[in-house]
């Protein structure tokens, strides 16, 4: 029996279900956030996913352990539930590619990203391992004053901001067994003002330090490829349009993996986007490859296996049959009971 003084917590495991009923118990759990559905046609039996959730008062962490799938909020979704909430998200492995209000996203492993669940979002997630914070807009508006859109923003992992929270949430993880309940208020006041102090200077003295380092150049340049991956791109080629040396571009790229792999990510990120779109179901597989910048299908068809662990046929097909399955057949907004009573009773304290 767990003592009286000890914090509210709830874990759920998918290892509890059989075959491919574990997939359907896990989008009943997370139903309270979120739509799910698989990134490809695969078998379900082996999906996993634990959720260990602990409650502060005024705050809600879950440590989340899950397969491969989708994850959105439409605006339908959003209207019906109307969550008001803030929800931080610290990728300790995995990542995933997927739009924020139509706004392209990426985070990767160490990343951190901020989501307003007043707004849209359809994300594509690798398995990951994650370390997610649930908290009231009040609190979090309270602690980033004029903050107006936090939704979509992401702390890379290496930045000092997102170490020094990350850091925090490792610190914070490994001591809650031992939170008593009595210092719960504390310790949600404590956690939101190291996510304040780190989300709202990390933006600014990013970019800071990135226009003290030819950050305008880079942004620039990135721009430039975002609206060119169908064209020829080389580090030739970008050095010559932008008046720079290879040295200085190759420097420049350098924090983000080098010129080529940026650009590849890029070119795949746009192709995954793509293929997902229920406007371009009509377009052969060869031709979105095409329009990204990518010559060759085969060559395609393996880095984008490689990048995302599935067939773009595969992620094609079982996407727009889950975008079908919204659009025609809301999904039941069930959830695992306890949770989902913490989730919409959540306020500030």
């Amino acid at each position: 029996m767990p003592h009286q003084d000890a914090l509210p917590h709830t874990l759920f495991q998918t290892r509890l279900a059989e075959g491919e009923e574990r997939f359907e118990e896990w989008r009943r759990s997370i139903s309270v956030v979120f739509d799910v559905a698989p990134v490809a046609r695969q078998d379900l039996s082996d999906f996993s996913a634990t959720v260990d959730g602990t409650h502060l008062g005024s705050l809600i962490i879950g440590n989340i352990d899950f397969g491969a799938q989708q994850f959105s909020r439409s605006r339908p979704r959003v209207a019906r539930d109307s969550l008001d909430h803030y929800l931080v998200q610290w990728y300790r492995s995995g990542g995933f590619v997927g739009q924020a209000d139509g706004r392209e996203i990426e985070v990767q492993a160490g990343d951190i990203v901020v989501f307003d669940l007043t707004r849209t979002l359809h994300t594509w997630a690798r398995p990951s391992d994650v370390m997610s914070l649930l908290l009231p807009r009040e609190l979090l508006d309270q602690a980033i004053p004029g903050a107006t859109d936090l939704h979509g923003s992401v702390l890379p992992a290496g930045n000092v901001f997102a170490d020094l929270l990350a850091d925090h949430l490792h610190s914070l993880h490994r001591r809650l067994p031992g939170v008593p309940l009595s210092h719960a208020p504390a310790v949600a006041q404590a956690t939101t003002q190291m996510i304040a102090a780190c989300v709202r200077p990390g933006t600014r003295t990013l970019a800071e330090a990135r226009a003290g380092l030819q950050g305008v150049t880079l942004e620039r340049v990135q721009q430039y490829i975002g609206r060119h991956l169908g064209t020829e791109l080389s580090p030739a080629s970008l050095a010559q349009a932008f008046g720079i040396s290879r040295t200085l571009l190759y420097e420049l790229f350098e924090p983000l993996g080098g010129v080529a792999k940026y650009i590849q990510q890029r070119r795949l990120q746009r192709a995954f986007l793509a293929l997902t779109n229920p406007a371009n179901r009509r377009l052969r597989i060869a031709e979105i490859a095409l329009r990204v910048g990518f010559s060759s299908e085969s060559h395609f068809s393996r880095a984008f296996r490689a990048a995302f662990g599935a067939t773009p046929t595969d992620v094609r097909a079982v996407s727009l049959a889950a975008h079908d399955l919204r659009h025609g057949h809301p999904m039941p907004a069930e959830s695992s009971e306890e949770y989902a009573e913490w989730v919409r009773g959540l306020q500030a304290a």
